[in-house]
């Protein structure tokens, strides 16, 4: 079964997750929102709701302490295995394309801090020993969010700690084996996404993202296409496509005024365009998809 999400907004899952957590730890507040023991049959009740892919609204932090998923993230698909450690940073575009049966994690969002710069690995494997040093922290800084009165100040530097921890096992898997960093076209592949994610709605053109990474277009779609399998132009369409998704399924807009709002030069061009990217017109997929 692969399974997928969309908005991801504290408010919007807070009452979601309070009806299908079914007594499982949960909280959210004044930034915070902490998921404890998220298991597949969670996932499954929560995701099937949510067949389209979009942005975060907050960095999260996930502890996979049980099974394997895989999932993309601005168009990069990541395979975990248990025991591991992610920081999904946010505005990301996220989407989970399957989970196992025996799946367990825990997931803390979190607001206020900007996470995951392109040369950080966004899952790292971690130790049993690292696993649990680990879940302690998670569950001290869930014991603290659920004491009353809630106290901000003590709350607030705790995820630096697991930020900090984030970072010492990103730096030593940068080690693993004796490779030092990520490649040159690694590194340009992973700036090259950070980018698409933040100006897609306004540059498509490759010239304008190799400008930006200060090599040649050629270059570009060379490295790209290397580490991803892809050519860059791929990346941009299918970041077009997720968020037109979106707005058919979960807005009332019209083709026409998505195709405005995506920035298309006409409806016209965003009908032909979305067609041969899905093999439907926008009001096919729309009357398919359509969440009440």
């Amino acid at each position: 079964m692969n399974l997928s999400i969309h908005q991801l907004a504290i408010e919007e899952v807070r009452s979601r997750l309070d009806t299908l957590s079914a007594g499982r730890p949960f909280f959210a507040r004044d930034g915070y929102s902490i998921q404890m023991d998220v298991d597949r049959p969670l996932l499954g009740d929560v995701l099937s709701l949510m067949r389209i892919p979009a942005r975060l609204s907050e960095n999260r932090i996930v502890l996979v302490t049980r099974g394997r998923a895989r999932f993309t993230l601005d168009m990069e698909t990541f395979d975990v295995q248990a025991p591991c450690f992610a920081l999904l940073k946010d505005k990301a575009l996220l989407r989970i394309q399957s989970v196992s049966a025996d799946f367990l994690c825990h997931v803390i969002a979190y607001r206020e801090r900007s996470v995951l710069d392109a040369q950080q690995k966004v899952v790292v494997p971690v130790s049993d020993e690292d696993e649990k040093n680990i879940e302690a922290l998670i569950r001290l800084i869930w014991r603290y969010c659920t004491a009353k009165p809630f106290l901000y100040t003590v709350v607030s530097p705790l995820p630096e700690a697991l930020f900090e921890q984030y970072a010492a096992l990103s730096e030593k898997a940068q080690f693993h084996g004796g490779k030092v960093a990520a490649s040159r076209k690694e590194e340009i592949f992973r700036r090259f996404l950070a980018l698409v994610s933040e100006h897609w709605l306004y540059e498509r053109e490759l010239a304008w993202y190799a400008d930006a990474l200060c090599i040649s277009v050629h270059y570009l779609c060379e490295a790209v296409y290397a580490v991803g399998g892809h050519y860059p132009k791929h990346y941009i369409r299918q970041t077009l496509v997720s968020e037109a998704k979106y707005l058919l399924c979960y807005t009332d807009g019209s083709a026409a005024a998505i195709a405005a709002e995506l920035n298309f030069p006409s409806p016209a061009y965003f009908n032909r365009f979305f067609k041969r990217e899905t093999d439907l017109t926008p009001g096919e997929f729309r009357k398919k998809n359509r969440i009440p």
